[in-house]
């Protein structure tokens, strides 16, 4: 199963596995945020999210847990969604990057950053499940 970003419908980049991280910086604060996911039949689930610090329109769940200046929280409920649609916007300081993770130590392996997509004049992505 892939993971794969889509630009006006049509599949541009995939990446191979079951988990990967969805990471940007936030646009206002300028703080790192990384969330875990996995494919599940044709879905996306959230396995955990990471966020460096705390402020303006980032809110840690209350369940959240400061590690290492992370905060880290997995969902209290379930979050499964078909895609994930995402803006690409001039105020965000870096792009969005997509990292296959390896299973067992949650490393980042293959990335698609999406820079390389700057050139094409997008406004927004999605991405999802793709066989």
């Amino acid at each position: 199963m892939s993971v794969c970003v889509f630009i006006a419908g049509k599949s541009v980049a995939c990446l191979v596995g079951l988990l990967f991280s969805l990471s940007w910086t936030h646009s206002v604060e300028k703080t790192e945020w990384v969330e875990h996911w996995q494919t599940q039949n044709e879905l996306l689930v959230l396995q955990e999210t990471f966020v460096k610090g705390s402020g303006a329109g980032i809110d840690p769940a209350p369940n959240a847990v400061l590690d290492d200046g992370w905060y880290r929280w997995k969902p209290q409920t379930a979050v499964v969604v078909p895609s994930i649609s995402l803006a690409n916007s001039e105020l965000t300081p870096d792009n969005w990057t997509l990292c296959a993770l390896d299973a067992v130590t949650r490393r980042a392996g293959e990335c698609i950053d999406f820079a390389k997509f700057e050139d094409r004049g997008v406004e927004s992505f999605t991405i999802k499940v793709s066989r």
